[in-house]
Protein backbone atom coordinates (compact mmCIF):
# COMPACT_ATOMS: atom_id res chain seq x y z
CA UNK A 1 0.00 0.00 0.00
CA UNK A 2 2.77 2.47 0.95
CA UNK A 3 4.76 1.47 -2.13
CA UNK A 4 1.68 2.03 -4.30
CA UNK A 5 1.22 5.52 -2.84
CA UNK A 6 4.90 6.36 -3.44
CA UNK A 7 4.62 5.16 -7.05
CA UNK A 8 1.53 7.35 -7.55
CA UNK A 9 3.37 10.34 -6.08
CA UNK A 10 6.37 9.73 -8.33
CA UNK A 11 4.02 9.54 -11.34
CA UNK A 12 2.22 12.71 -10.28
CA UNK A 13 5.45 14.67 -9.89
CA UNK A 14 6.73 13.32 -13.22
CA UNK A 15 3.52 14.53 -14.87
CA UNK A 16 3.83 17.99 -13.28
CA UNK A 17 7.39 18.25 -14.64
CA UNK A 18 6.49 16.86 -18.07
CA UNK A 19 3.66 19.39 -18.44
CA UNK A 20 6.08 22.26 -17.77
CA UNK A 21 4.73 23.38 -14.39
CA UNK A 22 8.18 23.23 -12.74
CA UNK A 23 11.09 25.35 -13.98
CA UNK A 24 14.67 24.66 -12.93
CA UNK A 25 16.86 27.52 -11.71
CA UNK A 26 17.85 29.25 -8.49
CA UNK A 27 15.06 31.21 -6.82
CA UNK A 28 14.78 33.28 -3.63
CA UNK A 29 11.45 33.87 -1.88
CA UNK A 30 10.49 36.76 0.39
CA UNK A 31 10.65 34.37 3.34
CA UNK A 32 14.40 34.00 2.76
CA UNK A 33 14.06 30.40 1.59
CA UNK A 34 15.69 29.33 -1.68
CA UNK A 35 14.58 26.76 -4.21
CA UNK A 36 16.24 25.08 -7.16
CA UNK A 37 12.85 24.74 -8.89
CA UNK A 38 9.91 27.08 -9.38
CA UNK A 39 6.31 25.89 -9.43
CA UNK A 40 3.88 27.65 -11.76
CA UNK A 41 1.00 27.38 -9.29
CA UNK A 42 -1.50 29.39 -11.31
CA UNK A 43 -1.22 27.26 -14.43
CA UNK A 44 -1.06 24.06 -12.38
CA UNK A 45 -4.23 24.80 -10.43
CA UNK A 46 -6.09 25.69 -13.63
CA UNK A 47 -5.43 22.14 -14.90
CA UNK A 48 -8.37 20.23 -13.41
CA UNK A 49 -6.81 16.81 -13.96
CA UNK A 50 -3.57 17.61 -12.14
CA UNK A 51 -5.15 19.78 -9.44
CA UNK A 52 -7.59 16.96 -8.66
CA UNK A 53 -4.64 14.57 -8.30
CA UNK A 54 -2.91 17.08 -6.00
CA UNK A 55 -6.07 17.30 -3.89
CA UNK A 56 -6.25 13.51 -3.72
CA UNK A 57 -2.62 13.24 -2.58
CA UNK A 58 -3.09 15.84 0.17
CA UNK A 59 -6.37 14.28 1.32
CA UNK A 60 -4.62 10.91 1.50
CA UNK A 61 -1.89 12.40 3.69
CA UNK A 62 -4.48 13.67 6.22
CA UNK A 63 -6.99 10.83 5.75
CA UNK A 64 -6.71 9.47 9.31
CA UNK A 65 -6.84 12.87 11.04
CA UNK A 66 -10.64 12.92 11.51
CA UNK A 67 -11.06 16.18 9.59
CA UNK A 68 -14.52 17.71 9.88
CA UNK A 69 -14.09 20.97 7.93
CA UNK A 70 -11.54 22.37 5.48
CA UNK A 71 -10.76 26.09 5.57
CA UNK A 72 -8.81 28.21 3.09
CA UNK A 73 -7.58 31.79 3.43
CA UNK A 74 -7.16 32.46 -0.28
CA UNK A 75 -8.89 32.16 -3.60
CA UNK A 76 -5.81 30.26 -4.82
CA UNK A 77 -6.21 27.65 -2.11
CA UNK A 78 -9.98 27.43 -2.56
CA UNK A 79 -9.91 25.19 -5.61
CA UNK A 80 -7.40 22.85 -4.02
CA UNK A 81 -9.50 22.77 -0.82
CA UNK A 82 -12.54 21.70 -2.84
CA UNK A 83 -10.67 18.71 -4.28
CA UNK A 84 -9.39 17.70 -0.84
CA UNK A 85 -12.91 17.87 0.60
CA UNK A 86 -14.21 15.82 -2.33
CA UNK A 87 -11.71 13.00 -1.77
CA UNK A 88 -12.12 12.68 2.00
CA UNK A 89 -14.54 10.02 3.23
CA UNK A 90 -17.08 11.16 4.09
CA UNK A 91 -16.78 14.28 1.94
CA UNK A 92 -16.11 17.36 3.97
CA UNK A 93 -17.35 20.94 3.63
CA UNK A 94 -15.04 23.82 2.77
CA UNK A 95 -15.23 27.31 4.27
CA UNK A 96 -13.47 30.41 3.06
CA UNK A 97 -12.33 33.59 4.68
CA UNK A 98 -13.36 37.01 3.48
CA UNK A 99 -10.26 39.17 3.04
CA UNK A 100 -10.38 42.62 4.59
CA UNK A 101 -7.95 45.51 4.38
CA UNK A 102 -5.71 44.13 7.13
CA UNK A 103 -7.04 40.71 8.04
CA UNK A 104 -9.61 38.02 7.32
CA UNK A 105 -13.10 37.43 8.63
CA UNK A 106 -15.60 34.60 8.37
CA UNK A 107 -19.23 34.99 7.41
CA UNK A 108 -21.71 33.92 10.09
CA UNK A 109 -22.36 30.66 8.21
CA UNK A 110 -18.62 29.90 7.91
CA UNK A 111 -18.04 30.70 11.59
CA UNK A 112 -20.89 28.37 12.53
CA UNK A 113 -19.41 25.60 10.35
CA UNK A 114 -16.05 25.91 12.19
CA UNK A 115 -17.31 25.99 15.78
CA UNK A 116 -16.29 22.87 17.67
CA UNK A 117 -14.85 21.22 14.55
CA UNK A 118 -11.48 19.71 13.62
CA UNK A 119 -10.20 21.91 10.77
CA UNK A 120 -7.66 21.23 8.02
CA UNK A 121 -6.16 24.49 6.74
CA UNK A 122 -5.38 24.46 3.00
CA UNK A 123 -3.63 26.98 0.79
CA UNK A 124 -1.88 26.67 -2.54
CA UNK A 125 1.50 27.88 -1.25
CA UNK A 126 2.79 28.88 2.15
CA UNK A 127 5.19 31.73 1.44
CA UNK A 128 6.27 33.75 4.51
CA UNK A 129 3.80 31.93 6.77
CA UNK A 130 2.26 35.12 8.18
CA UNK A 131 -1.10 34.64 6.43
CA UNK A 132 -1.22 31.04 7.58
CA UNK A 133 -0.41 31.92 11.19
CA UNK A 134 -3.07 34.66 11.24
CA UNK A 135 -5.61 32.33 9.63
CA UNK A 136 -4.96 29.53 12.13
CA UNK A 137 -5.49 32.02 14.99
CA UNK A 138 -8.74 33.23 13.35
CA UNK A 139 -10.05 29.65 13.18
CA UNK A 140 -9.22 29.15 16.87
CA UNK A 141 -11.04 32.42 17.76
CA UNK A 142 -14.13 30.92 16.10
CA UNK A 143 -13.81 27.78 18.26
CA UNK A 144 -12.43 25.60 15.48
CA UNK A 145 -9.46 23.33 16.17
CA UNK A 146 -6.78 23.53 13.46
CA UNK A 147 -5.30 20.02 13.20
CA UNK A 148 -3.15 20.28 10.08
CA UNK A 149 -1.96 22.43 7.23
CA UNK A 150 -1.78 21.24 3.63
CA UNK A 151 -0.39 23.04 0.58
CA UNK A 152 1.30 22.39 -2.73
CA UNK A 153 4.52 23.72 -1.17
CA UNK A 154 5.73 25.36 2.03
CA UNK A 155 8.45 27.99 1.46
CA UNK A 156 8.15 29.58 4.91
CA UNK A 157 10.84 27.75 6.84
CA UNK A 158 8.57 28.06 9.90
CA UNK A 159 7.88 25.28 12.36
CA UNK A 160 4.09 25.50 12.74
CA UNK A 161 2.44 24.14 15.92
CA UNK A 162 0.27 21.84 13.78
CA UNK A 163 1.44 19.18 11.29
CA UNK A 164 2.31 20.76 7.94
CA UNK A 165 2.47 18.98 4.60
CA UNK A 166 3.93 20.60 1.47
CA UNK A 167 3.08 18.07 -1.23
CA UNK A 168 5.80 19.13 -3.68
CA UNK A 169 8.47 20.29 -1.20
CA UNK A 170 10.88 17.46 -1.94
CA UNK A 171 10.53 18.01 -5.70
CA UNK A 172 11.14 21.75 -5.48
CA UNK A 173 14.46 21.31 -3.65
CA UNK A 174 13.82 23.98 -0.98
CA UNK A 175 16.65 25.17 1.29
CA UNK A 176 17.53 27.81 3.83
CA UNK A 177 19.87 30.35 2.24
CA UNK A 178 22.89 29.19 4.25
CA UNK A 179 22.35 25.59 3.06
CA UNK A 180 21.46 26.40 -0.56
CA UNK A 181 23.44 24.41 -3.16
CA UNK A 182 22.75 27.12 -5.76
CA UNK A 183 24.38 29.76 -3.56
CA UNK A 184 27.36 27.49 -2.88
CA UNK A 185 27.78 26.90 -6.61
CA UNK A 186 27.43 30.63 -7.41
CA UNK A 187 24.37 30.05 -9.63
CA UNK A 188 22.54 33.19 -10.79
CA UNK A 189 19.70 33.99 -8.38
CA UNK A 190 16.21 35.12 -9.35
CA UNK A 191 14.52 37.01 -6.51
CA UNK A 192 10.77 36.57 -6.50
CA UNK A 193 8.31 39.14 -5.20
CA UNK A 194 6.44 36.58 -3.16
Amino acid sequence: MVQQHEERMHGLIAQVRADGFITEGHFAFRSGMHSMNLLDRDRLLSDTHLSSRMGYAISRHFFLNRIEVIASPSVWGAGLAQWIGFYLEPRRPVVYATPGERDYTFSDAAAEALAGKRVLVVDNLILTGRTTQDFVRLIARHDGTPIGLGALADFSGIEFPIPTFGLLNSSLDIHRQEECPGCRAGSPLTELGY
